[in-house]
């Protein structure tokens, strides 16, 4: 039903299904064919839902089927099974590494003029406003890290990195007091906790997989109906997610702990994939008591980063909100907006204070690779918006205006902390709203772009504040930066027609630029550009 069901249309469904032998087993077998071996989850709940799969395995005991309704099903699920066999190898080429994505069918090419040299050229058209829909090119599977710090291992490599693009493969261990964001696929945002150890697995059309192995995950996921599905894998439990904000923590003792904020999550049996339980917002789940609770302050924590709401404005530039969003199921949390602050939160009784002391003690800045004992240096990873902020920093300082260069200072003050980052854009909008006339500060609309295009994954309003910088000073020392991201993106928005013609842009205007390798490693194509 891809998720496109009403709740009234999936509950009479399900009602059906309930009383259908033969129905269930073609939904099962569709299943197979077309999601791998997960039973549909039955709206009644955990116990009712064991309740059934026992009823159904005495029924297979008690009485015998027919030999031949056996070969037949046999017969049906072979057949299903070649065929879905023979489609996925039709539609996807397989790799050591991973899954790569077919090409994208060729856009209608019109016929323009440049109006300096009147010289006509061949150029796929602008995309229409649907081309960003799911995941269509192998340009897209990649992520950033947007801020923080931690050893980031790239696939197949035991040396840290500092690059802030990656791949699937990626490895990110964080020590006591490191923490990182980063966003994947251009439409997942995640934030990882000190004393994490966290892989990115596997990035196709259908599917997003990451592994945590420890520590505490959260996870903004805005997920269009033909987006793929994100899955988290622990060593106790699988949680697979259609869209959502959620947080996933692996404690000491490698339990399972999985908390809502918005939308549902379902946690499955690692070895049979069956659905353990189905976890609403405002609910924490222990899988290895199988017990809910209330989300608490500690899970609200990890999560508020991720919080992009603003406060009803329609402007395409508000920023968030800094209070808790309204979005977020958060039990015993006053209903008044400006109540809705951390220090409100309820907190559960017992529960670590602080998700540093929550985690498993890892002393020291170092980690260690996963396949050896060697201990690995983190390195400082690339961070655009930090070197945007000193250049800025030194512009007002040359120009002696004290007041417009300690207001810099208080909001690179908010840039430096993840906890506080995504309140930086909300300081560097008020400066804009009063010194956007100054002389130097132009800049700041740069590093709005990149805020907003990092932490909301608004890429509408990025690329208006970007543009803008362009418009205001098209040869100023940051249009280097802007015209990458406003290639970036392009193509993280999945309009790739417009990311091929930005990248091109870029090459000619750059040919030795910072950002060519970043732009050739995901259109290999564009090389005969320089």
């Amino acid at each position: 039903m891809s998720n496109r069901a009403t709740p009234a249309v999936r509950s009479l469904y399900d009602e059906h299904l309930r009383h259908c032998g033969h129905c269930r087993r073609v939904h099962q077998l569709l299943l197979a064919a077309y999601e791998g071996p997960v039973p549909p989850p039955t709206p009644a709940g955990l116990r009712e839902d064991k309740a059934f799969y026992r009823t159904l395995d005495r029924m297979r005991e008690e009485r015998a089927e027919p030999w031949h309704y056996r070969w037949t099903l046999r017969a049906g699920v072979a057949a299903l099974a070649t065929s879905a066999a023979v489609l996925t190898l039709s539609l996807f080429e397989l790799t050591p590494a991973s899954l790569r994505f077919d090409p994208p069918e060729a856009p209608a090419a019109v016929v323009t003029r440049d109006a300096p040299l009147d010289v006509e050229t061949s150029r796929p058209s602008a995309p229409l406003a649907n081309e960003d829909a799911g995941l269509r090119h192998a340009a897209q599977a990649y992520g950033r890290v947007v801020g923080g710090s931690a050893t980031v291992i790239p696939a197949g490599n035991e040396h840290a990195t500092t690059s802030n693009t990656f791949s699937v493969g990626t490895r990110f261990q964080l020590s006591a007091t490191e923490t990182m964001q980063v966003a994947l696929i251009g439409k997942i945002v995640a934030n990882f906790s000190p004393n994490s150890d966290i892989v990115w697995t596997e990035a196709t059309p259908s599917s997003v997989e990451l592994e945590v192995h420890r520590g505490f995950a959260s996870f903004r996921y805005d997920r269009d109906p033909s987006d793929p599905i994100l899955q988290v894998r622990t060593p106790s439990a699988l949680v697979r997610v259609v869209g959502t904000v959620f947080t996933v923590q692996v404690n000491d003792e490698n339990d399972t702990l999985v908390s809502v904020l918005r939308g549902q999550v379902d946690v499955l049996d690692l070895e049979t994939n069956r659905v353990m339980a189905e976890v609403e917002s405002g609910y924490r789940y222990d899988v290895a008591k199988s017990t809910f609770d209330d989300v608490g302050k500690l899970e609200i924590q990890a999560a508020l980063p991720l919080s992009i709401e603003v406060d009803g404005s329609e402007d395409p530039l508000s920023l968030p909100s800094l209070r808790i969003p309204t979005s977020w199921n958060v039990p015993g949390l006053p209903a008044e907006p400006e109540a809705r602050v951390l220090a409100n939160v309820p907190s559960r009784p017992g529960a670590a204070t602080d998700f540093i002391i929550a985690a498993r003690s890892n002393t020291g800045s170092a980690n260690r690779s996963a396949n050896s004992d060697v201990m690995i240096e983190p390195a400082r990873v690339e961070d655009e918006g930090d070197d945007l902020i000193a250049e800025l920093m030194r512009d007002t300082l040359a120009l002696r205006r004290r007041e417009l260069h300690a207001m810099l200072g208080s909001c690179r003050d908010l840039y430096q902390s993840y906890e506080t980052r995504y309140r930086a854009a909300k300081c560097f909008s008020n400066f804009l709203a009063k010194y956007r006339d100054e002389p130097g500060a132009s800049e700041a609309w740069a590093l709005l772009g990149i805020l907003r295009m990092d932490y909301a994954l608004d890429y509408r309003a990025a690329e208006v504040a970007l543009q803008t910088y362009l418009d205001r000073a098209p040869n100023g020392p940051l249009a280097e930066i802007a015209m990458y991201r406003m290639w970036l993106s392009s193509v993280e928005d999945g309009r790739i027609a417009q990311g091929l013609d930005r990248g091109r842009d870029y090459l000619d205007r750059y040919p030795s630029g910072r950002f060519v390798g970043k732009i050739l490693q995901r259109f290999p194509e564009l090389k005969s550009e320089i």
